[in-house]
């Protein structure tokens, strides 16, 4: 790796620079040097499934404008030892985790609300659920509301925009009360707002509560000013299950940004009392 990155930074004119790994990153080597970053694709399997990542990522940053970094240079595909790669400015500010108070989760939700009044961008990706098909854990302990939710029929929506697809806070970069800069945008593309309301509800769900994920979207409707919005929390559904639930655990991202007083078994917790929360104003009884 060291060759790798020396080759690409002399191609960058920083083979002066020292370099910093960045952490949370989970499927690519991430580092800045300068006032750069760079994004080197590691995941032999994720450049077999999308092997235009690099060009996915400078059209995303494209659609971004200021809500993103901009692109300094890129390489879009292998080129002898050295894999796809891309270069963008360096955002300043940093990750918090806690408190996730009020405050914080108003600005994150404007944050997205900004992003969510972007021009929509070429229709070239589109936003599709990452889980093809749904299954109920093994370590499920009510199983029948988990069934019940892997047989919903996906929730429909009349708000597509350009949307991060990741947007959560491991990705959010906090400068201030008033200004907070949004990194990976990797997986941008057109599509229903809700898939990015519904996946950073579920993050603050697992990683802090489900008061916390509840705040985030009442503070998202409130300044979004979209008339006649509803958000419906199957929804949330959608979001669990693109989480692969059979296999989830803690996000290494959480723990390399100090949060360390939670365990797999918290995460596993938190996710079914949110699946559970769709259905506990039914007739049913739950």
């Amino acid at each position: 790796m060291n060759d790798i990155i020396a080759t690409i930074l002399q191609r960058a004119g920083l083979e002066q620079e020292p370099i910093e790994p960045l952490k949370g990153a989970t499927s690519s080597y991430v580092f800045r040097a300068g006032k750069s970053v760079f994004r080197i694709h590691t995941n032999a399997a994720w450049l077999k499934q999308e092997p235009d990542l690099v060009a996915h990522e400078v059209f995303a940053l494209q659609a971004a404008g200021h809500l993103g970094p901009d692109v300094e240079n890129y390489q879009l595909t292998r080129e002898g030892d050295i894999p796809p790669w891309i270069q963008m400015t360096y955002l300043p500010g940093t990750i918090r985790l806690e408190p996730l108070d009020r405050s914080y989760l108003r600005q994150l939700a404007k944050t997205l609300v900004r992003i969510h009044q972007l021009p929509i961008p070429e229709r070239r990706y589109q936003y599709a659920p990452y889980a093809t098909q749904r299954m109920v854990p093994s370590w499920a302990k009510r199983t029948e509301i988990w069934q019940r939710a892997a047989e919903e029929p996906p929730a429909m929506s009349r708000q597509i925009r350009f949307i991060h697809r990741d947007f959560h806070p491991v990705n959010v970069l906090y400068g201030s009360e008033q200004q907070y800069n949004v990194v990976d945008w990797i997986n941008a593309c057109v599509g229903p707002i809700e898939a990015d309301v519904a996946h950073c509800r579920l993050n603050l769900a697992l990683l802090e509560s489900l008061e916390a994920a509840d705040q985030f979207l009442a503070e998202y409707i409130e300044l979004s000013g979209l008339s006649g919005f509803s958000y419906d929390r199957k929804w949330d559904l959608t979001a669990v299950f693109d989480f692969e639930p059979e296999t989830i655990d803690v996000y290494p991202g959480w723990k390399a940004y100090g949060k360390a007083n939670i365990s797999r078994a918290n995460v596993r917790e938190r996710m079914e009392n949110i699946v559970l929360k769709v259905y506990e104003n039914d007739e049913s009884g739950y």
